[in-house]
């Protein structure tokens, strides 16, 4: 019974993004696929802690550029 809970409430907070939050729509679109989505939100809450929802799907849209410096370089 906890399983189907769960399973009903992970649907409805998926429809409610889907129809209302206009970042995770921008995401859905960029990544297309849901699945492709998912993994990409996976893998940065494994590495990075976000202060809240806005902040965490603003930076998969737009994440900051890395510059790789060579020590060697002038």
């Amino acid at each position: 019974m906890n399983f189907f809970l769960l399973n009903l409430l992970a649907f409805f907070s998926h429809q409610i993004f889907k129809l209302s939050d206009v970042l995770y729509q921008q995401c859905r679109e960029k990544f297309g696929s849901k699945r492709n989505l998912w993994e990409h939100l996976r893998v940065l809450v494994a590495t990075i802690i976000f202060p809240d929802w806005e902040t965490f799907l603003g930076y998969l849209l737009k994440p900051p550029e890395i510059y790789a410096h060579s020590m060697l370089s002038p």
